[in-house]
């Protein structure tokens, strides 16, 4: 019996681990340090939010208190619905797990409850994490009735976390049961893509529309019946205000008991079938075959890329997105990002006749799309690059007698064709949105300039091996993340959006800002830094790559 136990509790242990090992969000298996940072990020909203609105109680109306409410639910609905995502495949074992453990002498239903066990915890940690400041600090500072409200509060924002988990978990589940493995891995980074997309639009739609609260609730409420974090509202208040709740609530809180139940069901279901299916195809491998580019794709490259050892850094940077799936999931969750705040930025709200907000496309908003998505794209890219999802494999490069300036010509050229893409796809969203000629060139032109600068700014010092570069100490630094996303981002967009109205007036100073991105990109290009220098930095790493991770055996 204890040695049952035994192997239960490391199967626990390692399965749990196994949602933080990974090269996308840690480095030397700092399993611990990676949990630390992970639930800090989740809890530090909900205590923040909170003691912000120790100014406004107990004055606040009855609306502005349901739109705080709202907020802390949504908060909770949105951090396990994107953990869920990011760690979709992960709330499978893998084809790692199955292939080393099923050969043990260990028995399969029990290897499904300690898998079981252990997603429990790692999305209970974060349901926890997530609603506990608030649930404390929000009662305490409304100067209501503590315990209600508290109650209230905890019971609204923890079915909201557990509808969320089961509702991907679901939605994960049923993909691997209805799909063959090839198709799955396609459309799995389709599906998360979006569904980070639809998180985040969610939390987005809440600070521009939360003021309207009244006017979208106080009525029939329409859509918003299809808004799972508006069920949850409606338990929240329910259980705080009785028979004194608006009538929205008891509506909204059938809604969140039955779709609890649906997902739970569907859960029960798609988990056990979905898990033999994984583990059929760890058996039998994914099956996925990838083939040949096209000729017309292959001519464009050879055309573009000159040099036959640019192309096969370029090839093997195509490899790597498509068949990695740890850098898929990354790609998603940016990508997915980009198109909330993209969409976020073109979609604004005008209220009606009767008060309720209505979407429309706002100018300014579309002027911000092109700066946005192409810093958005070409960051992205250069920390993807970073991510050492290859890290064996340098010595391919070495034995080839590829240089890391060929290397870092390659990473950048992708970034540059990536970013031009982007650009395309803006231009024809513009086009769509009814822009007459002028504005189109004006956007065409300053987005062109735009992707050589931002590649030679983003890729300046960039001499390593895309996706081989070795993690080295205090080579990242979270506060300059985030003042290059928060405060250097809102100021570049609202400088371009002012340069491009400054354009579409006079187009003739377009030819200035041509000369002036050519000598920019010269100057840039002279005073990149060679290849030795991240020769000398590497010089004595254990991490080289001709080691192969060898001298420590």
């Amino acid at each position: 019996m204890t040695k049952a136990n035994g192997v239960s509790g490391v199967l626990v242990r390692h399965f749990f681990r196994r949602f933080f090992d990974s090269d996308t969000v840690s480095a030397e298996g700092d399993t611990v340090t990676t949990v630390v940072r992970a639930v800090s990020m989740a809890a530090a909203p909900g205590l923040m939010a909170a003691f912000f609105l120790q100014n406004q109680y107990p004055r606040r109306s009855l609306w502005g208190s349901i739109e705080d409410h709202y907020f802390f639910v949504l908060l909770t609905f949105v951090v396990l619905g994107a953990v869920a995502v990011f760690e979709w495949e992960m709330l499978f074992p893998d084809r790692l797990d199955f292939l080393i453990l099923s050969p043990l002498s260990i028995n399969p239903v029990k290897m499904l409850g300690t898998k079981l066990a252990a997603l429990a915890g790692f999305l209970g940690l974060f349901l926890f994490a997530s609603s506990v400041f608030g649930a404390i600090v929000l009662p305490a500072v409304s100067k209501g009735d503590f315990p209600r409200q508290m109650m209230a509060h905890a019971t609204a924002v923890l079915m909201a976390g557990v509808f969320a988990s089961l509702l991907f978990l679901a939605v994960g589940g049923g993909l691997i049961c209805v799909l063959s493995a090839s198709w799955f891995r396609v459309a799995l980074p389709v599906v998360q893509t979006f569904s980070i997309t639809a998180l985040l639009l969610a939390m987005l739609h809440y600070f521009k529309c939360g003021d309207a609260m009244q006017a979208m609730l106080g009525h029939e409420p329409g859509m918003l019946r299809w808004l799972p974090p508006m069920w949850f509202l409606g338990v929240y208040e329910s259980v705080l205000r009785g028979d004194g709740a608006p009538a929205f609530a008891a509506e909204m809180t059938k809604y969140a008991v039955r779709g609890t139940l649906v997902v739970s069901v569907a859960v029960a279901v798609t988990y056990p079938l979905a898990w033999v299916r994984m583990q059929r195809m760890a058996m039998e491998g994914s099956g996925g075959r990838y083939g040949e580019p096209s000729r017309w794709m292959t001519r464009v490259q050879h055309w573009v890329v000159r040099r036959a050892e640019t192309r096969g850094v370029f090839h093997f940077i195509g490899q790597t997105m498509r068949r990695s799936s740890r850098y898929q999931v990354y790609l998603a969750m940016y990508c997915g990002t980009g198109f909330a705040l993209a969409v976020a930025c073109a979609v604004t709200y005008r209220l009606d006749g009767s008060g309720v907000p209505r979407a429309a496309l706002a100018t300014d908003g579309l002027r911000a799309l092109t700066p946005l998505l192409l810093f958005w794209m070409v960051a992205g890219l250069r920390g993807a690059f970073a991510i050492p999802i290859n890290l064996l494999a340098r010595w391919v490069f070495r034995m080839a007698g590829v240089t890391m300036q060929v290397c870092a010509d390659a990473g950048r050229q992708w970034a540059l064709f990536c970013s031009v893409g982007v650009l395309g796809v803006v231009l024809a969203v513009l086009f769509a949105a009814g822009w007459d000629a002028r504005q189109l060139v004006v956007q065409g032109v300053l987005g062109a300039c735009l992707c050589v600068l931002l590649t030679d700014g983003f890729f300046f010092s960039g001499q390593s091996i895309p996706f081989n570069e070795a993690r080295m100490p205090g080579r990242t630094s979270l506060p300059l993340v985030l003042t290059l996303y928060v405060g250097v981002l809102p100021a570049f967009i609202l400088w371009m959006m002012q340069l491009d109205e400054a354009m579409e007036k006079r187009p003739v100073r377009l030819l200035m800002v041509v000369l002036g991105t050519a000598l920019i990109h010269r100057l840039i290009v002279a005073l990149r830094p060679g290849p030795e220098v991240e020769e000398e930095e590497l010089e004595g790493y254990d991490g080289e790559f001709q080691l192969l991770g060898l001298s420590r055996q």
